[in-house]
Formats: C-alpha cells, sequence, structure tokens
C-alpha cells in the first residue's frame, strides 16, 4: 500500500527546482510545519502518525527521513526513486564532502579547481579518468540499465541536490565545507562512479600508470611528471601476489538452522574498511511498502544497501582474493611503436586525446592536452618503475585489461538482493548480476547458508591459466589468440567465468569466509577445481581465516550460535597469535627470564606482564602492546611464522586439518628471547610501562580528540582488525597522519572493522545488532560523530531498529519529510 497524506495537516511551502541556496534555506526556516500523517502497510504493520516532523518543499520526489538512536536514518517513501531521494538527502546530510569529491575526480577535474598536485597527482588522475572516459560510458549505459535502478539512481542524485540547495557550499557539513568544487551531480556521475567503485580492485589503482605511459618515439611530449617511484606505489599492490584488495578485508558468516539457536538462519557481518574517505560505510534503512524493506550499509553515492538484510535473508560480502585483471604483453612492429601482432594480423593501438583545465599558481586555468594510448581490450600502462621490461619500449608494450571494465550492473545486482526471499533468490542474482571484486556469505529464514565467489574474474584458456601462473604479474602474451578470455555462456559479461565455474557451497551449518580462497568455507566441504585465478588449494590458511574457522568449529557440532556470541566473535578482541601462543611463551619466560641465553636476561618484567596478560586486545588490556610488538618483530624477521612450520609452531600444515594447522606451537627461545627484549626495549623508548593498557596507546583521531581503539593488526591473526593506512581511498579529505610502529603518539589507526552487523532470524521475523564503528556523520559538530566510537571502545553494540514499531518507539526519534525533484 504507498503512502498516503492528510491533507488537513501539511502545510507546503513550494520553490523553484533550481531556486537559489539562501532562498531554499530561508524555507527551511520559515516552514513551519504541522506534522504530516502516513498511513501504510509494512511487514503487516500499519504505520502510524510520525512524531516531531519538520518539512522541506518542493515538488516531485516525496520521503519521510526517520532518524533514530545513533543518527541512523529510515526512510519510507511510495517508490523506488522517493526512497532514493530520500537516501540521497540523507547521506548529504550525513557526508556530502565524500561524494562530492569523488564525482570531481570521476570528471577529471581535481585539476581544475586544485591545480596539478604535488608530484602532478591530480593531473595524472584527470588524465586518467578522462582516458578511461566513465563519464561518456555512463552516459551511453544510463538508458540501458534497468528502469527500477535507474529510477534510484535519479532520485538519489535529486536528493543531494536537493539537500545541497538547501543548505548551500557554505552549509556543507565536513571536511569540504565551502569549498569551490562543491556543486550538483547527476544521474550520469553516479553511474560514472559506480563504475570507478567496480574498479577499486583494478583499474583503479592502475591509474598512475596509464596517465604516465607513452610511445619511446614521443618522450619529449608533455606529460604528467608523476615520480617513478609514486607510480610504483601506486601499482605495486596489482603486482602483489597477482591481487589487489586496496587494504580491505573483512571477516564474514552464515549460521545455518543446525548451527543456531533459532532453528534458522544467522548472519555475521564484519566488514574492514577505512574509517576515512569514500569507502567509509553508511548504514540507513530503505522501506517502499509492498516493493522494499531493506536495511544495512553501503557506499555512498550508491544506491540501497550493499552489506544487510530484509524480512527474509541476510546477506554480507567479503574481498575476494582473485584476479580481476590481466597484463598483456603486446609485441610491437619493429619501426611502428603504435602497432602490434596478434597472431597472424597487425592490429594499430588506439589513440584518444584528452584535455585537462589546470588551474595555475594565479588562479587561472592552462588546457593540457595528452595523447593515450589503449590496445585491443584496454588502455596501455607503463610499468617500468617496477622493472623496466614491463615499460613500453621500441619492441613490447604492456596493456592493461580490466575484467569491471564498464560495469554498471552494481545497482541492479544490490537492488536484486535486497528484494530476495531465501540464499537461492541470492544465488540467482549473484549468478545473473555477479560482483564486482566480492564474495557473498547469505543466510536465510528457512535455515540454509550459501557462500559463493561470484566476483569479476578473466575466463583464461588453459594456455592464459599457465602463462598466468608463470608470470609474477600474471602477464599474457597479447600477440597470441590462445590466451584471448574466452566468453562462454552464461556469464555476467564477455570474457568473465560463468557461474557454473564458481565455486559455491550451500550447508545447514556454516559457511565463512574472511578473505581466504575459496578452498575452505566449511572444513568438512572443501570445494576443489575452481580456476587458479580465484586462489589456492590444499594450501595454509591465513592467520585470520583460521581463527575464524577456529571460532566456529571448535565449540563441537551440536553447538548453536547465539546472537551475542556471534557479536562476541569480533569484540572478544582474540588473535590467533594469542590464543594458540600465549601459554608456549609464557613457559618460556617460566624456563629462560633472567638467564643469559639471547634475549633473556632482562626480561623478567615483560615475562610479568605476559603472565597477567588476558590474551585479549581489549582497551583495558595490560599486555596487548607488549605482544603485539613482540610478534611484530618476530614476524619482521619470519613473515610466515603464522602460517608455516618455524619458530612458532613444530608441526607442518596437513589439508586434512586445515583448521588446527601448522600446530603443535613451541616457540623458538633464540628467536622469541630476543624478540621480548626488543619489544621491552620499543615500549620504553616510547615512554609507555610495559604493562601500558592497550587504549591508552592505541587511538584514533577525531575532531583533534584521541578515541580509544580495541582491536590488532591482521597478521596477528585478528578477528577485529585495527590498523593504519596513508591511502584510505582515494580521497582528498586530509588523512590523519601515523604508521604501523609505535611511536610517543602511540599506534593510530583510521582503518579495521568499519561495521559488525549480526542478524539472528526468528518466527517473528529478523533480529539485529550493529555498530558502525566511525559513527554515522563526518560533522564535528553531529551529536553522531563519534558516538558509536564510544561503543566501540566498550566492546558494545547496539539494537537495529528494523520494524515500524520500533522505529516509532525509539525515544531519539526525528522525522523529516524532504520533497523535491
Amino acid at each position: 500500500m504507498f503512502l498516503q497524506q492528510d491533507p488537513t495537516i501539511m502545510l507546503m511551502v513550494q520553490l523553484p527546482r533550481r531556486a537559489p541556496y539562501s532562498l531554499q534555506a530561508f524555507a527551511i526556516v520559515v516552514a513551519l510545519l504541522m506534522p504530516a500523517v502516513f498511513s501504510a502497510r509494512v511487514g503487516g504493520e500499519i504505520i502510524p502518525p510520525a512524531y516531531q516532523q519538520s518539512a522541506v518543499a518542493g515538488p516531485g520526489y516525496r520521503a519521510e527521513i526517520r532518524r533514530t538512536n545513533y543518527g541512523i536514518p529510515h526512510i519510507l517513501a511510495a517508490n523506488l526513486g522517493s526512497a532514493a531521494f530520500g537516501q540521497g538527502w540523507a547521506y548529504a546530510e550525513d557526508r556530502l564532502c565524500d561524494l562530492a569529491d569523488q564525482v570531481v575526480k570521476v570528471r577529471g577535474e581535481r585539476s581544475r579547481w586544485l591545480g596539478a598536485g604535488p608530484g602532478d597527482q591530480n593531473l595524472a588522475s584527470d588524465v586518467g579518468y578522462r582516458a578511461l572516459g566513465l563519464v561518456d560510458k555512463a552516459r551511453q549505459a544510463l538508458p540501458r540499465i534497468s528502469p527500477d535502478a535507474r529510477s534510484m539512481i535519479e532520485g538519489y542524485a535529486a536528493g543531494y541536490n536537493q539537500y545541497l540547495a538547501a543548505v548551500g557550499p557554505g552549509g556543507v557539513r565536513g571536511w569540504c565545507a565551502g569549498q569551490p568544487w562543491i556543486g550538483r551531480i547527476s544521474a550520469v556521475d553516479l553511474l560514472a562512479y559506480q563504475q570507478d567503485i567496480a574498479m577499486v580492485s583494478s583499474g583503479r589503482v592502475a591509474l598512475p600508470a596509464i596517465a604516465v605511459a607513452r610511445p619511446p618515439s614521443d618522450q619529449a611530449v608533455s606529460a604528467p611528471h608523476v615520480p617513478a617511484a609514486a607510480v610504483a606505489d601506486a601499482v605495486r599492490p596489482l603486482l602483489t601476489s597477482k591481487r589487489n584488495t586496496a587494504a580491505l578485508g573483512s571477516n564474514g558468516w552464515a549460521i545455518g538452522g543446525q548451527r543456531s539457536d533459532s532453528g534458522r538462519g544467522e548472519l555475521l557481518a564484519n566488514p574492514h574498511f577505512p574509517w576515512e574517505g569514500e569507502l567509509q560505510l553508511w548504514e540507513s534503512q530503505l522501506t517502499v511498502p509492498g516493493v522494499l524493506d531493506v536495511y544495512g550499509a553501503g557506499v555512498g553515492g550508491l544506491p540501497g544497501v550493499q552489506i544487510g538484510f530484509n524480512e527474509r535473508v541476510a546477506w554480507t560480502h567479503t574481498v575476494a582474493p582473485g584476479a580481476r585483471y590481466t597484463f598483456d604483453k603486446l609485441q610491437l612492429v619493429p619501426g611502428q611503436p603504435t602497432s602490434f601482432r596478434h597472431g597472424d594480423r597487425i592490429l594499430h593501438m588506439q589513440a584518444k586525446v584528452v584535455t585537462v583545465p589546470v588551474k595555475k599558481a594565479d588562479g587561472r586555468l592552462k588546457m593540457v592536452s595528452r595523447t593515450l594510448w589503449s590496445g585491443e581490450h584496454g588502455p596501455i600502462v607503463n610499468l617500468s618503475s617496477i622493472d623496466p621490461s614491463y615499460g613500453w619500449t621500441s619492441t613490447s608494450a604492456i596493456e592493461f585489461r580490466d575484467a569491471n571494465a564498464g560495469n554498471t550492473r552494481l545497482v541492479d545486482f544490490w537492488l536484486a538482493m535486497a528484494r530476495s526471499g531465501s540464499v537461492a533468490e541470492v544465488a540467482a542474482q549473484n549468478a545473473k548480476f555477479g560482483t564486482p571484486w566480492l564474495n557473498t556469505v547469505a543466510a536465510d529464514s528457512s535455515g540454509a547458508s550459501w557462500f559463493d565467489d561470484a566476483a569479476s574474474t578473466p575466463d583464461l584458456t588453459p594456455k592464459a591459466t599457465q602463462a598466468w601462473l608463470a608470470s609474477p604479474i600474471g602477464l599474457l602474451d597479447g600477440s597470441d589468440p590462445e590466451q584471448e578470455w574466452r566468453e562462454e555462456p552464461g556469464a555476467p559479461a564477455a570474457g568473465l567465468l560463468p557461474p557454473s565455474r564458481w565455486p559455491q557451497l550451500t550447508r545447514r551449518d556454516y559457511v565463512f569466509n574472511a578473505n581466504n580462497s575459496p578452498w575452505i568455507v566449511n572444513p568438512q566441504s572443501p570445494i576443489e577445481g575452481f580456476p587458479a585465478q580465484l586462489g589456492e588449494e590444499r594450501a595454509a590458511l591465513p592467520a585470520r581465516a583460521r581463527l575464524n574457522a577456529m571460532l566456529l568449529a571448535d565449540p563441537g557440532p551440536a553447538h548453536r550460535f547465539t546472537l551475542d556470541e556471534l557479536v562476541s566473535a569480533v569484540l572478544s578482541n582474540e588473535t590467533l597469535s594469542s590464543r594458540s601462543l600465549l601459554g608456549p611463551v609464557r613457559q618460556l619466560c617460566d624456563v629462560y627470564a633472567g638467564s643469559t641465553e639471547a634475549g633473556w636476561r632482562d626480561v623478567s618484567k615483560a615475562c610479568a606482564v605476559l603472565d597477567g596478560w588476558d590474551g585479549r586486545f581489549q582497551v583495558h588490556s595490560r599486555g596487548a602492546v607488549l605482544w603485539r610488538e613482540m610478534l611484530s618483530k618476530v614476524l619482521a624477521a619470519h613473515p610466515d611464522a603464522l602460517d608455516t612450520v618455524g619458530p612458532l609452531f613444530s608441526s607442518a600444515f596437513d589439508q586434512r586439518d586445515p583448521v588446527h594447522t601448522p600446530g603443535s606451537p613451541r616457540p623458538d627461545p633464540a628467536v622469541l628471547g630476543p624478540a621480548l627484549e626488543r619489544a621491552q626495549q620499543t615500549l620504553e623508548a616510547a615512554g609507555f610501562p610495559l604493562d601500558v593498557p592497550l587504549g591508552a596507546v592505541q587511538h584514533s583521531t577525531k575532531g583533534g580528540h584521541e578515541l580509544p581503539a580495541p582491536g590488532a593488526p591482521d597478521v596477528l591473526g585478528a578477528m577485529n582488525v585495527i590498523e593504519y593506512t596513508s591511502t584510505p581511498g582515494t580521497t582528498l579529505e586530509p588523512v590523519v597522519p601515523g604508521g604501523d610502529t609505535l611511536t610517543k603518539d602511540g599506534y593510530q589507526v583510521n582503518t579495521g572493522t568499519s561495521m559488525l552487523l549480526a542478524v539472528r532470524f526468528t518466527g517473528k521475523g529478523p533480529q539485529a545488532k550493529g555498530l558502525l564503528t566511525f559513527s554515522e556523520s563526518i560533522d564535528p559538530a553531529s551529536p553522531h560523530f563519534a558516538d558509536q566510537q564510544a561503543l566501540f571502545a566498550q566492546g558494545k553494540v547496539r539494537d537495529c531498529l528494523y520494524t515500524q514499531a520500533e522505529i516509532r518507539a525509539d525515544p531519539h526519534l526525528r522525522t523529516t519529510v524532504v520533497r523535491g525533484s
């Protein structure tokens, strides 16, 4: 049933669509409107009048934004376009800066407003994005996406614009307030940005290498002067283990009816995304009676939610470790550096001239033109900063082929997920659309759990697979037609793996993923025979994945998980390293502390601290900092020590027991003693007592305030990952300075556990608890700027209000009715 307004109650002030900012803002102040009365039916509930309402007028779209405790917006509307309008408005109210910045980026306009930037970084970004042509591709694709997806994209842009019109650039909240580059956005902009998000693990990282690539005969041509080291730093993640997660990670559990206390499905979602920049998650609920009722979180600019639940199914995603691209080495025709051989044919690269306006020091604009080149499947890149043989020479050039190039399926995919009623339907939507770079983990109210890796992955021939495996960067021979990507029926897009070759598993007990290979998502049912570019089989699990597996398997097959246990799996702040090794290290202390053995003479105090440590990384834990420093020093010298036989474990990995091997913890005193001694010295040099509480050292910084943070780095095998990155995405937001080493300022953190969502299906519908670690708003003046970080520090979560009765009963409820076009 659609929303109905009581015409006797609301007085509306109509505004022109493009009214000046001052008039729009004035209208909000003078429109002292009586509350709107809506009646609708959602999930069998009648929606009665809302309370404490204000209203904003305008023709066209209409939505009710109901904010509950912690500022979570619950959007109620009569159709999908209006729901997205309300979501775009609410997101802009909380985080307009993050999306405005990204729109300027994908348009290739950063240099126009900010100049070429240090090391020409803005110019390189603009040249790269204009070469990719995301805006042009979006303009062509917009008429071809589904009507529902298009209505949501258009509605979201309209909601964002209506909010901006109401407050003006000077009224924008957050780090970009008053910036001249803040402006209106369009549906085309959002669809262009959607393609950019799809390329987070591929093309986005390659942009500097695209911008600096030019034929050897054109070396004198003006080009962005990006330092070679900057290009290398940007693209190195693409060349590391042939994968790139852009410092992203996640834990995801789907508990089936056999292992849940309700006999129905349960879900744990724990994404590890940055706490700064455009990849921050944002929480909301969208309700269109009879059409959609979904709760969850997602990134700005993508209407809907990307991780969440509805009445019958819950899902999360984990970053898939497989390849989203290939490099092709093109064999050039002698004397023709832009022509190359492909089998018996000679093909010619395509030139594209891009022109970028660049702001000079005096404020005037200078037009900079640059010619970029593409092969048959993608742009030419210059990787000579990594290895001279990967540059553009007289004999060869490197082409970059992106599995997510032109991917405009994202909104359609997540809308279809939000409308699914079972894991079988979730599986069908994954098969239809695929995901850009994500695994999917889902559970439903019937008690089924399901996993698949539907990430966009090149469909390689056997010959191409062998070449990919043999090359340190996954390089294919671009002159060999037998190394072309295959095209098979049923694939979400040409050249991608079809669903018939994806690793998938449905269980009634559980499935999980922690960015590990799909080989083990349940140790009772290893998945084998999947393509090599998706990950390894019969290989040791990374430390964090192994802890996930232990927490699920060790309670035994008869154990039934409660909702609180799902939350505790993350917020108990255990690590594989402390779970496995704390006892043995204490035993070493008993034997060697104070002895003349190397490193052990002066560590008695340190041993006493570890003897009293609870083995957790809570903010009050004393000994956690010492343990982190000790293990970090071990792992610096022995990077695989938690994954192989060596100075920490004495029994090798056994594929028959991937959960508990490598095992038999037996730390080497010749390694642990010096590591503990150096850890003690590090704390003393930084000015911290050996038993300093973790929360006195580890913190995030918001609004000039240091906020304590629990958790540990991924390398220690932590569920609750807490780390620092100097590049949280591609944001212009000033990044808080920090690093991974302990200094007198402690550990600065700005990435890791970004959200915790635990969902339990019952006979009365879903029950959920959650936490958005860095809070909902980027406005330092907002009460929701850091309120959830306080919960995080205390190891607490909040109830996720899903039903209309729960929303209405919240004493913090504040409703705004928004209209616009």
